[in-house]
């Protein structure tokens, strides 16, 4: 399975958040993670739509994390970003395939998909940014 580019995005931007724990401009998170300002704006426009993120705008302005971040679970994120339809047409929709009914790959994928998300449920936010490593990516973002 391949996470989209904004779900990445997205949360890279509430690791950041997260971590700083302060309000922070869209240009900051975008020069720490080197991606573009214009991705990262309607990233962040669609984690203040899940009630993830506040924005601010103006002078001392900018996006703030709303989520507590002990209970914003990462499977969660990455469901309302990704969706969970399945990795092919057929699993959220059985009849699109000349195959069903009785296709034995559908059911394994309906069942990774099922694997994927369980292994993330339960690792939330906080876990994610929790005493990273001396040198790693993680510790060079600013911490509040």
């Amino acid at each position: 399975m391949k996470l989209r580019l904004q779900t990445d995005y997205a949360l890279r931007v509430l690791i950041y958040l997260a971590r700083c724990d302060e309000r922070t401009r869209v240009d900051a998170v975008a020069e720490a993670f080197q991606i573009s300002r214009e991705h990262l704006v309607k990233v962040a426009q669609a984690l203040v739509r899940h009630g993830w993120i506040e924005t601010k705008a103006g002078r001392g302005g900018g996006m703030r994390l709303t989520a507590d971040s002990d209970k914003l679970d990462v499977a969660t994120v990455i469901g309302a970003f990704e969706g969970r339809e399945g990795v092919l047409e057929c699993v959220a929709e059985p009849t699109v395939c000349v195959l069903e009914p009785g296709c034995h790959l559908r059911r394994k994928l309906i069942s990774a998909e099922a694997a994927f998300y369980r292994e993330l449920e339960g690792t939330t936010l906080a876990d994610l940014v929790a005493k990273p490593r001396a040198g790693s990516g993680l510790s060079r973002l600013p911490v509040n």
